[in-house]
């Protein structure tokens, strides 16, 4: 499969990206490759590294609680290891974002993208963390803001709390000018598990129609991928890809869900022949590190980093970049540029001649 099916919302996304504001362009340049893919290490996770390193401890026949230098730690050795690799970083407020920063384990070529929602259940509404804002990500040099939202699209009351959640963070994104990337993520009901065929049977629906819901108020789509490798036929899968390809009104990445890293390979690579322009992945990647404390930075060294090169390598043949998306070129960008983009409110009638100031400087 290798259709590259041009989304039939092509015109109003096209006009999205030609006349993106210059922090939002700045951001989207930052996090992507030279040709506009995304390569993006994701460590913004907070409970899942405590329990994982809880396991760890009652492996080694510890009783001790992780505390904030040990996962502030292991953070911050998996961003110097790892982000090499990467176009950006995804990293969370708590342990990570300034951390990395003032470590300088962050390199300086590597884009910074921070969590902004507090870590919540499956099912309850989003909000900000606590004392954290757009504005403050924006303010220390953050390239873009990543939400994510758990969506029901068949229960009303998630639907509308969620949606104006995403509508509430878009506008503080466009308000501060930076770029704002929305993660869905479905989830099972009350007495259902991942594996109830209740669940399954309405997972891939749930996921074109939150691309659809959460589109239209954000830049970039961090995507569930829409069905099962092990369960559905390849025809399916490609469908349902391509179907995910259309509903999506924005460039759309494949996020991991802390898929063992062959299954995620497998589900990148067709998830990049249908569309989608990169990968966001965490745990494929670094899971298995927290399978023995002592052999921590060599997995990470060598296998981690070698997943990392599996995917970029996969991202490098088959991956389409926003521009090619949209069928955007530079000039296009560059031609709907003002010459009084700068101005808060602009004279009528005001030509560029005479917005100039006449110094010789």
């Amino acid at each position: 499969m290798n259709t590259m099916a041009i989304p039939s919302q092509n015109k109003n996304s096209r006009n999205h990206f030609t006349q993106l504001s210059p922090g939002k362009l700045m951001g989207l340049r930052r996090i992507t490759d030279e040709k506009n893919r995304f390569k993006v290490l994701a460590l913004d996770q907070s409970n899942s590294f405590r329990k994982a390193l809880k396991a760890l401890h009652a492996k080694e026949g510890l009783s001790k609680e992780p505390d904030y230098a040990e996962i502030r730690d292991i953070k911050l050795k998996m961003v110097e290891i790892l982000s090499p690799w990467a176009t950006a970083v995804l990293l969370d407020v708590n342990y990570a974002a300034r951390q990395a920063l003032s470590s300088m384990s962050l390199p300086k070529n590597v884009g910074l993208i921070v969590r902004l929602e507090a870590s919540k259940d499956p099912g309850t509404k989003s909000e900000y963390e606590p004392g954290w804002s757009v504005e403050k990500i924006k303010k220390m040099g953050g390239d873009a803001v990543k939400l994510l939202v758990y969506i029901d699209t068949e229960d009303p009351e998630n639907v509308k709390a969620q949606i104006n959640f995403v509508k509430e963070v878009s506008l503080a994104c466009a308000k501060n000018d930076i770029l704002l990337m929305t993660e869905e993520l479905s989830f099972p009901r009350k007495g259902e598990e991942k594996t109830s065929p209740s669940y399954k049977a309405r997972k891939v629906k749930n996921i074109l129609e939150a691309a659809r819901l959460i589109g239209p108020y954000t830049d970039i789509l961090k995507l569930e991928f829409p069905g099962s490798i092990q369960e559905d036929s390849a025809s399916q899968m490609e469908d349902n890809l391509q179907r995910l390809n259309e509903a999506a009104i924005r460039p759309w990445v494949l996020l991991s869900a802390g898929e063992k890293f062959d299954l995620f390979a497998k589900q990148a690579e067709m998830a990049m022949q249908a569309g989608c322009s990169g990968y966001m992945a965490g745990r494929a990647i670094f899971n298995e590190s927290f399978d023995n404390s002592k052999n921590q930075d060599t997995f990470l060294k060598s296998t981690g980093v070698e997943r990392m090169k599996k995917l970029n390598t996969l991202v490098d043949k088959t991956a389409r970049g926003w521009m090619e998306r949209y069928k955007i070129t530079a000039q296009d960008i560059a031609a709907t540029v003002d010459p009084q983009w700068y101005l808060d409110s602009k004279p009528k009638n005001l030509r560029a001649s005479e917005s100039m100031s006449s110094g010789d400087y």
